[in-house]
């Protein structure tokens, strides 16, 4: 009997509004039934309203301090050992873009997508991870240490500062939030450019992508900015499949 290769981590992660969680949505039909996927969206990780942290005088839920890291690292651990293989999917705390992970063309090209992934490891359990700053130098270590395959997912300021603002706001475990005035430019840009500066030359996060850490740190970038959701799914798809192809060679 052949050994069955260990589940594989995917932190799909990056900056907000880039498509993370349209594509989050389509992956099972793409890797299911030949693979089992399970998709754990990290805003259901946030730690209470009370208990975040503040920027600029506004809330901050976009810094790895607003999330509860023990809590997420456990439900993480717990589901690689076999004890949590059915993650429930979380409440509607992360919009879609305009719920366009159900549009006719997107499923046809995610039932098209899955004949790249059956042939590779059949069986093999795979946990999405959904959420910003998954592998920053402000995530715990121990938690990054989990993370067999690790996506950045990044777009212009411009583009990605249209795309939030157009949103009317989120759903929280304690209500509703609504990004006030402002909350881009002082909360999640910053936030943005001060976890994901080492990934760039000079620091830069719209400029070069630094290929020699990017390579050490076993990072994929890609440019999500202007793309639309069908490359970005595409491009997700071939980087998870090279996940598994290289965790059946170790």
């Amino acid at each position: 009997m052949s050994r069955q290769p260990p589940p594989l981590i995917v932190a799909l992660s990056g900056l907000s509004s880039t498509g993370k969680s349209s594509v989050a949505a389509l992956l099972p039909s793409v890797f299911q039934p030949s693979h089992p996927l399970s998709v754990l969206h990290v805003d259901d990780f946030y730690k209470p309203e009370a208990e975040l942290p503040r920027r600029e005088g506004l809330l901050d839920w976009d810094c790895a301090d607003s999330l509860d890291w023990l809590r997420l690292e456990k439900v993480v651990r717990d589901w690689k050992d076999g004890h949590n293989d059915k993650l429930e999917d979380s409440l509607a705390a992360v919009p879609t873009d305009n719920d366009s992970s159900s549009s006719n063309s997107l499923q046809s090209l995610a039932r098209r997508l899955s004949s790249r992934v059956s042939p590779t490891a059949p069986g093999q359990r795979i946990l999405l991870l959904d959420g910003f700053l998954l592998f920053t130098p402000s995530t715990p270590a121990s938690f990054r240490a989990l993370l067999d395959v690790k996506i950045v997912l990044r777009a212009p300021y411009a583009v990605a500062k249209a795309r939030r603002e157009a949103r009317a706001g989120y759903v929280t475990l304690e209500g509703w939030w609504e990004d006030p005035p402002g909350y881009f430019d002082k909360v999640v840009w910053p936030n943005y450019a001060e976890a994901y500066e080492g990934f760039f030359l000079g620091g830069d996060v719209e400029g070069e992508v630094d290929e020699e850490v990017c390579g050490r740190e076993k990072v994929k970038m890609y440019s999500a900015g202007r793309e639309g959701l069908e490359s970005i799914l595409e491009w997700v798809v071939d980087a998870i499949v090279e996940g598994l192809e290289e965790q059946k060679d170790r």
